[in-house]
């Protein structure tokens, strides 16, 4: 005991006496753990989506894939309504199926109305998901074709007495519009989940036959499928039969090729979706498994940079106490003791640490949430704690055991009789290499940081080939109530005077589309019919939008371009219909230029089949490649289809105030359509939310790798401390000699810029080639050039970093009086 206690007021004198290591020790640790505890939070989040279901493990989605010719495959996390009645009568392996379609709907309460996302559900959705109801009967709510079910926020928010259960709310859903009665109130959907909708209605297919592509149509995805097999069945010999699935229920397309040469289905398990399922238009954001992956690799990296640190302060430390130790080894203690109490001590300092972790993470965390838009805590009655006292232990452990050893190997009379208190030549080469590798590590973080925030702003700012400032985009236009007053709405706009131009269209900038139509020129055989971005668009979309024309013309309100009707094909009351398409489309179709496409007619097939009726364009128009869709994908060929009353937005280019603008739009909406809500964004801002997780995480791997470089300053400037200390009669000799204050700083500067040059050359082609493969991810991107451009700046920054780090230190050394520095020890 009395043992015990001595090595614990020896390791508190040590770590009053030595503030400055202490110091850097603790603070550089504990930076390190807060910063690998936080990540840690991200990362547990991101992996742990959906596996809270009690079926987790058995449940599946379908995903459909188009193959088209002359472009990259159309991955989808939807599927065609019609598959689920198949799939339940081919495979008896598969034991619920339920298929879940996102819908934006009015509630109609006391004669006010609101705006909200439901989720159109089929009954057995419940046998897949055990929803928890607060109130009501869970098991038959979706039975009742006239039953919803709410959440409990939608529930508060519409009733906040609690008296939800039993009340009526009537839902416009554009095909129908009828009143529903709350079966059950459920508890909210986790955050941690890729589904969603505040409410849940059934499926009626029957109500919806007048929107074919929603639940009828085997090449319209517009609905998640998901399902799970009985016991002892394997997922993997139902995806093997899908080919044949395919092509026995698929109607055939009249090419003569097989269905399933052009279309795929694969399942992927619930726990997967939100890291790695393919497509886009999920009811959550996704996430990415390379971004887990990086922020792991990020976290460990913090961590052992700080282990590096503490590992080298506290070799560098104990180093200075062979005379302690060899006058305790004098007195009897054996090495064990030592190697316990120098384990001990390092220890003891992972406390201090894991304290002051803890109290940063606590204080961060509410910026941090806000950053990357999660709501993540640290939950200390959980095993979190005991992960990171064990990560802080394991720490202080690697930190104490090398001097531990080194040190309790001494032996005592050569230590005494030389009066040593030096350490050997492999201790500082040791320390030498890692530094080296701290400071690879860091550089490597620079200039992936660097590359991340080059590649946002390249796509913040690539000429898009439209114009989208100014542009005010209002929604909802599709809905019926609306529909009836496009050229009203449209009319009363244009006589706003801050008004420039109205247009409307089906798609607006920023949102995801993957609406395709078919076309060929008349040389084509059917079989090579180009799949073409199909969209929608009124008069004035491209003066709106201010889309470049390259050959041809604009649509003209004066003259006969509207789209000919499809009943009036069918009856033979067809005409010639105008058309618009873009530079991608010139090549697709097989033209040489713009100027060659315009006068040529093209044939889109519609019907049963791809011959059944025909529907003849003449293009008038040929317009530069723009990017209305995200940057992450490629240019499509596209065509700008001129239908003024199929639309879903309408856009506003105006002048002077944007909220004044607003206010008179509102007003007027309002006036015109008082049961549909007025919703609006701006351009700019859905083009730049497009981004907003990757703007997030980008600043999360800037602070984390700053943090990391921090740390490394850190340590460099304890060992410089350390450095001048041992060399202070030295300093004291060159200064009685004759050395200015300058030689001294170069000397001391001199010897830290060595390990960093050495450590530019190691991170520099690890960044290169990591960076590069990060790249090719992208469509559009950063020159790889400008990598090594970063690789250089980070290069001269670290080195620019260690300078001042060091010549801090050294020119306050470097002043000392000499007689002091000659008198020392």
């Amino acid at each position: 005991m009395m043992l015990f206690k001595n090595y614990i007021t020896v390791a508190w004198r040590n770590i009053y006496n030595h503030k400055l290591f202490s110091a850097i020790n603790i603070l550089g640790l504990a930076i390190g753990l807060a910063a690998c505890m936080m990540i840690a939070l991200f990362v547990r989040d991101e992996v742990g989506y959906d596996k809270f279901w009690s079926k987790a493990d058995n449940i599946y989605r379908m995903h459909q894939t188009f193959l088209p010719t002359a472009r990259p495959p159309m991955e989808f996390s939807l599927a065609a309504g019609p598959i689920i009645h198949a799939l339940k009568k081919d495979f008896p392996q598969i034991e619920h199926a339920a298929r879940i379609s996102g819908k934006r709907v009015t509630f109609t309460i006391d004669g006010n109305y609101f705006e909200e996302t439901i989720g159109l559900v089929d009954a057995e959705f419940l046998n897949i998901f055990d929803l928890n109801a607060l109130s009501g009967n869970i098991n038959n709510a979706l039975v009742d074709q006239s039953s919803i079910v709410l959440t409990k926020t939608l529930a508060d928010k519409y009733f906040p007495n609690g008296d939800a259960l039993g009340q009526s709310i009537t839902v416009n859903a554009d095909v129908f519009e009828r009143e529903f009665r709350i079966s059950a109130v459920v508890e909210d959907m986790p955050e941690n989940t890729i589904l969603g909708g505040d409410a849940f209605l059934p499926i009626v297919e029957e109500e919806w036959k007048s929107q074919e592509w929603m639940f009828d149509s085997w090449f319209s995805v517009n609905s998640f499928l998901y399902y799970t097999i009985r016991d002892g069945a394997d997922i993997n010999e139902i995806d093997a039969q899908m080919p044949t699935f395919i092509d026995r229920n698929f109607p055939e397309q009249g090419s003569g090729d097989k269905v399933s040469s052009f279309v795929e289905l694969s399942s992927m398990p619930i726990t997967d979706l939100h890291l790695q399922a393919p497509g886009t238009s999920e009811f959550t954001e996704s996430g990415s498994l390379n971004t887990v992956l990086i922020f792991s690799a990020v976290a460990f990296l913090i961590l052992l940079i700080a282990s590096i640190n503490f590992m080298n302060l506290s070799t560098a430390r104990a180093s200075q106490r062979a005379k302690e130790v060899s006058l305790r080894k004098v007195l009897g203690a054996s090495r064990k003791n030592l190697v316990s109490q120098f384990i001990g001590e390092s220890i003891l300092l992972t406390l201090f640490a894991l304290l002051l972790s803890m109290a940063i993470v606590e204080m961060s965390l509410p910026l941090y949430n806000e950053t990357i838009g999660k709501d993540l805590s640290f939950d200390y009655a959980s095993s979190d704690l005991l992960l990171v006292m064990l990560m802080a232990a394991a720490v202080g452990l690697m930190g104490g055991l090398y001097p531990a050893f080194i040190l309790s190997g001494f032996r005592p009379a050569e230590v005494l009789k030389a009066n040593k208190s030096s350490e050997g030549g492999a201790s500082a080469k040791l320390r030498a290499a890692l530094v080296i590798f701290q400071f690879a590590i860091s550089i490597t973080l620079f200039v992936s940081t660097a590359v991340v925030y080059g590649q946002m702003l390249y796509a913040k700012n690539i000429e898009l080939g439209f114009d989208k400032e100014r542009m005010i985009v209002i929604g909802n236009l599709y809905r019926d109530a609306a529909h009836n007053k496009q050229a009203t709405l449209v009319n009363e706009y244009k006589r706003i005077p801050n008004v420039i131009n109205v247009a409307t269209s089906n798609d607006a900038p920023g949102v995801p589309t993957e609406n395709n139509t078919g076309l060929r020129t008349p040389e084509m055989p059917a079989e090579d019919t180009q799949l073409i971005g199909n969209r929608t668009v009124g008069y004035d979309y491209f003066e709106t939008y201010n889309i470049p024309l390259i050959a041809g013309r604009y649509y003209d309100i004066n003259k006969n371009d509207e789209r000919a009707e499809f009943s009036a094909i069918r009856e033979g009351n067809g005409h010639v219909s105008s058309l618009v398409i873009n530079e991608t489309a010139v090549r697709t179709l097989g033209f040489s230029s713009a100027e060659e496409a315009v006068g040529k007619s093209l044939y889109r097939p519609f019907g049963n089949n791809d011959e059944s009726f025909i529907m003849e364009y003449e293009i008038i128009g040929v317009v530069v490649d723009s990017h209305l869709d995200t940057l992450k994908k490629q240019i499509r060929p596209e065509m700008f289809d001129l239908t003024p009353t199929l639309a879903q937005y309408v856009t506003v280019k105006y002048t002077g105030d944007p909220m004044a603008v607003v206010d008179q739009l509102k007003q007027i909406w309002e006036q015109e359509i008082p049961s549909v809500p007025f919703d609006y964004n701006f351009a700019t801002d859905n083009l730049e939310n497009q981004y907003e997780q990757e703007q997030g995480e980008m600043a999360m791997f800037a602070t984390f790798s700053g943090l990391a470089i921090f740390i490394a300053c850190l340590g460099l400037y304890g060992l410089a401390s350390f450095t001048a200390e041992r060399r202070t009669k030295e300093i004291g000799i060159r200064k009685v000699m004759g050395a200015s204050v300058f030689d001294i700083v170069k000397l001391l500067v001199w010897q830290f810029s060595k390990p960093v040059f050495i450590a530019n050359a190691i991170a520099w082609p690890v960044a290169f080639y990591a960076m590069t493969v990060w790249l090719e991810s992208f469509v559009y991107r950063i020159e790889f050039i400008f990598i090594l451009g970063f690789c250089a700046l980070a290069g001269v920054a670290a080195l620019l970093i260690a300078w001042a780090t060091v010549a801090s230190n050294s020119f306050r050394v470097a002043r000392a009086n000499p007689i002091k520095a000659l008198r020392y020890e």
